[in-house]
């Protein structure tokens, strides 16, 4: 198909575009708020932020040259209009896409290819996934482009034939594509702004949080939204903070706090976790998939914390040690609080017993403390190493509770010491609850003497000395009750 042969537009005067033998009546001015205005500034030339990006794409200089002359004058909300210009279907694919801020584009269709303008219209809609840009087909041979086809077919905001456009058509379509351009563009900056707003919330109440509670997002919540749910609890705490924290200015402990945080943090979300809450320095995550979650985050933070002391010597920090809790069980989800400040948070005895143990992690010297209901999640206990540590009790409950240390966080020396001493360790335990403390002793003796920094099996050996010494209580359980956190 041969191309098409152009009617030239010719200036009939400064303010009319005719392209056809139309006498039509010059421009009439349009007097609202923010719309259309013709002016006549002293400098006509804009920069990006009061102007408009107009492209013009069409093979004849000519429809460049009579379009801008047309549009010399043309303001809309406060804005001049800026024109690029492509004279072919490739040269506009790749303007569209260095200028991705274009507000509308006068297109020709049949340019080097007769469907040249409608691929230029299917690259920017499919390819740039841009919806935002204003398209006003332009076109002298419509038979080429039936207006009902294209408009069903090619994602453009209006159709124009050039034999039939006038100066004032021409303004009435550019004011109308620009006020749409203003209105979509505002509405998509108030969606980024939500987008972004919803970000920013999802930092204080996460969205597994609100994903339990069944709301879509903060905006949903009420007070006293609640929910149960059966998940595992993960308490971390640094040891010695309080000594740590002297040596250090305010800043330079909250730049510390922070630091931390920032190490521990990805493991937690790494493995399937979100973090609940900060106290301080401590950190309460859940993990409502699997134990096996929260041991195998346990693990990598200690492991973290390794590589995170090789950076703070470096800079000459003292290194830090970090004790971890995890504990399984029924808890509630909810927001308390009153109308004015409201908090999400979970409440449960599960949640008291993950703390508790954090806190033994001091006195047995242990990386990482589990209970027996957490250890009995696991897929595969044995793919773990751990020891049996003790039976405690919380002041005000019944039952014990079995609690093991989960060591593969320790460094290398420390595993293999207490892998080679494991059997000494358990067995003394043993004969511990029999009441045999002599051989007790003797077992906790030998432990030491492969690892002298072992603080359960020094902890054992004092606890078999004083009851030798003392004897026990007529109701003796061999139970340590825990009043408080350690």
């Amino acid at each position: 198909m041969q191309k098409e042969t152009k009617k030239k537009p010719i200036i009939e005067n400064d303010d009319q575009l005719i392209f056809a033998d139309e006498d039509d009546s010059e421009l009439i001015l349009m007097e609202e708020d923010d719309e259309l205005i013709v002016t006549y500034p002293e400098n006509s030339s804009s920069t990006k932020e009061d102007s408009w990006k107009v492209l013009i794409v069409d093979d004849e200089i000519e429809i460049h040259n009579v379009t801008k002359l047309a549009l010399n004058e043309f303001t809309f909300g406060g804005k001049t209009l800026t024109f690029i210009s492509a004279y072919s279907g490739e040269e506009a694919k790749k303007l569209t896409k260095q200028h991705p801020d274009i507000a509308l584009i006068l297109l020709d269709v049949v340019m080097e290819s007769d469907d040249a303008g409608l691929e230029v219209v299917k690259y920017i809609r499919n390819v740039l996934g841009n919806f935002l840009v204003r398209i006003i087909l332009r076109t002298g041979q419509p038979e080429q482009a039936p207006e009902d086809v294209v408009i069903i077919h090619y994602d453009i905001n209006d159709y124009k034939i050039k034999t039939e456009l006038t100066t004032r058509k021409l303004f009435t379509a550019i004011v109308s594509a620009l006020r749409s351009f203003r209105t979509l563009t505002r509405l998509e900056d108030s969606r980024r702004e939500l987008t972004q707003v919803a970000a920013a919330a999802a930092r204080f109440v996460p969205r597994q949080f609100l994903h339990f509670l069944h709301k879509e997002s903060i905006n949903d919540v009420k007070l006293g939204d609640s929910v149960q749910a059966t998940m595992t609890i993960l308490f971390a705490d640094i040891r010695s903070f309080t000594s740590i924290s002297e040596t250090l200015s305010p800043q330079e402990n909250f730049d510390f706090i922070n630091s931390y945080l920032h190490q521990v943090g990805s493991v937690i979300r790494q493995h399937n976790g979100f973090i609940d809450k900060y106290i301080g320095d401590a950190v309460m995550a859940l993990f409502p998939e699997t134990a096996d979650d929260a041991i195998r985050a346990a693990i990598e933070m200690q492991k973290q914390v390794v590589i995170y002391n090789q950076q703070r010597q470096n800079s000459g920090y003292q290194p830090i040690t970090i004790g971890i809790g995890v504990h399984s069980g029924s808890m509630m989800l909810g927001i308390i609080g009153e109308e004015e400040r409201l908090e999400s948070t979970v409440i449960a005895d599960a949640v008291n017993l993950a703390s508790r143990l954090e806190g033994l992690t001091k006195l047995y010297g242990a990386g990482i403390i589990t209970s027996v209901k957490t250890l009995s999640q696991l897929d595969d206990p044995q793919k773990y190493t751990c020891r049996f540590l003790d039976r405690v009790r919380v002041k005000g409950k019944q039952d014990p509770v079995a609690v093991f240390e989960i060591y593969d966080g320790d460094s290398v020396s420390l595993q293999k010491h207490k892998n080679q001493t494991h059997t000494d360790f358990e067995h003394g335990i043993w004969l511990y609850y029999q009441q045999n403390f002599t051989e007790a002793q003797q077992r906790f003796e030998r432990v030491l003497q492969v690892n002298d920094q072992d603080l359960a099996a020094r902890l054992y050996l004092h606890r078999c000395e004083v009851s030798q010494k003392t004897g026990l209580p007529l109701k003796w359980e061999g139970i340590d009750v825990l009043r408080r956190k350690t």
